[in-house]
């Protein structure tokens, strides 16, 4: 139990240096491509956690918020205003003394998607620190993936279509990586 409590600190943690570094804002970003007009919200064909697998590596998937109850954690941990948002889900996947926690984002469209991760990238690099040395850009089974490790954890994010996938890996080993983001829609 004590190991879950030490996760769900540094879990809770991470996500507010992010939010610290202002990483998802509606501050103007000149360095950003800007937004286009916003559209009739689409729907979705699949809400932020039906999108996430139920299994990954034999950890079992527990979705610990979903829909208003995640955004609302989404705004308290950054800065600024969380705009273009259809939907968001904080998922944990534990098993075999692992675990992984998994944030899902639905966007209006692919390039609201794109525009927020790199919005997210330019936030970490403004705040410095371990966001900002440790941040690189990995090429995960053809996609452009961004990984961090600020304090030892380590982190990776990228969009896909009109979803941002966030990953923070605990305690799975390096090797898992790739089949981890694989097995991400």
């Amino acid at each position: 139990m004590n190991q879950v409590k030490a996760a769900c600190l540094i879990i809770a943690v991470a996500v507010l240096a992010v939010a610290y570094a202002g990483c998802i804002t509606n501050s103007p970003d000149l360095s950003s491509p800007s937004h286009p007009p916003d559209l009739p919200p689409a729907q979705l064909q699949q809400n932020a956690s039906e999108i996430a697998p139920a299994e990954i590596l034999g950890m079992e998937r527990m979705v610990v918020s979903t829909g208003p109850d995640a955004m609302q954690r989404s705004k308290q941990r950054h800065i600024g205003d969380i705009e273009n948002i259809e939907d968001v889900a904080i998922i944990h996947y534990s098993g075999d003394g692992r675990l992984l926690t998994l944030w899902t984002t639905a966007y209006r469209s692919e390039a609201l998607a794109s525009s927020e991760t790199e919005k997210m990238v330019t936030g970490m690099r403004r705040f410095g620190g371990d966001w900002a040395s440790t941040l690189e850009e990995i090429t995960v089974g053809g996609k452009t993936v961004y990984r961090i490790e600020p304090d030892g954890v380590p982190q990776y994010f990228w969009s896909d279509g009109r979803w941002m996938f966030y990953v923070i890996a605990h305690n799975v080993t390096s090797d898992e990586i790739p089949l981890i983001i694989g097995a991400i829609p």
